[in-house]
């Protein structure tokens, strides 16, 4: 046991390589899966046991081959995280106090965790590598600074997934790196080539969760102020790799930080073994997350994947 922690089973570590992505997962045959549950007024439900879970493959359940649950709330999961700035000109404003937020959220998570700074306008402009090194962090984030431009999301995304896969370890000092984007954006695209629902079929096979800061535009009805409906909205890249989208209200990236940091602290991994005939199919296999609890919501990091074919 490490302290703070319940670890069941083991994982083998797995050496990335982006032009194999569909066996990422899957080439010690394991498939992991980060799970946040919630209650019906929003908290954290955080003392389930691995007797708690039960794992779907295709329809059928899989025995629980490694769990992993946070019991000290002041610690946080240990995390890989790709920082997403939108710098484009409809973002300018708002810079300063985004990147000041995510300086407080690298502080909120920095133990044994990786970050790296990327921006995006008409082009993608990487920062700052994987470091944990608060003095290259902040350096990074000066860097933003050239504002300007039309707005390249989706393929911003791509390349943080591609950076997670390739640069980032898959464990540090033992322990496994959730993989998490942070994008910080208006929530529009203008100028991307990726197509999205490959970019979401790339998340889920190396098991990335992206969670979006976003500024929203609103319009006036009948019925009062109603927020204008994004591109990213609509592409369900959120909802679909676990994450949440986070509106920015009054300026507020601070709480958002701290509400994402929390959610880190709150979620649980499990593992499973796929029956060996799905392990090379080159099909896509759906993957649910059953609790054992009445009343509560479940997200998870990846509803499906893709098997590699051998």
């Amino acid at each position: 046991m490490i302290s703070g922690w319940i670890l069941i089973g083991f994982l083998i570590p797995i050496i990335p390589a982006w032009p194999q992505r569909s066996a990422i997962e899957l080439e010690s045959g394991l498939v992991t899966i980060d799970v946040t549950v919630m209650n019906g007024e929003g908290e954290y439900v955080t003392d389930l046991s691995r007797e708690d879970f039960t794992i779907l493959h295709d329809g059928l359940p899989r025995p629980i081959a490694f769990f992993e649950a946070q019991r000290d709330r002041a610690l946080t999961r240990p995390l890989a995280v790709v920082f997403a700035l939108d710098v484009s000109g409809s973002l300018g404003r708002q810079i300063a106090d985004q990147q000041y937020a995510a300086r407080q959220f690298v502080h909120l998570v920095q133990k044994n965790s990786l970050f790296a700074v990327i921006g995006f306008n008409d082009r993608v402009h990487i920062y700052q590598r994987f470091t944990s090194n608060p003095r290259k962090l902040q350096q990074a984030f000066a860097r933003a600074r050239n504002i300007g431009g039309r707005t390249r999301l989706y393929d911003a995304i791509d390349r943080a997934i591609t950076m997670l896969v390739k640069d980032a370890p898959r464990r540090l000092h033992g322990r496994r790196l959730r993989r998490v984007v942070v994008v910080i954006t208006d929530g529009f695209d203008y100028t991307s080539v990726v197509d999205r629902e490959e970019l979401i079929r790339r998340a889920n096979n190396a098991g990335v969760t992206i969670y979006s800061v976003t500024l929203p535009s609103y319009v006036l009805s009948v019925s009062g102020k109603r927020r204008v409906p994004t591109l990213l909205d609509a592409s369900g890249i959120v909802t679909r790799t676990g994450g949440i989208d986070f509106p920015v209200e009054q300026r507020n990236f601070t709480r958002i930080f701290r509400a994402i940091a929390e959610e880190m602290r709150a979620s649980y991994a499990l593992s499973y073994y796929p029956p060996p005939a799905d392990l090379s199919d080159g099909q896509t296999h759906q993957i649910k997350i059953l609790i054992n609890r009445t009343g509560v919501r479940v997200r998870q990091s990846r509803y499906e994947y893709t098997a590699p074919r051998r």
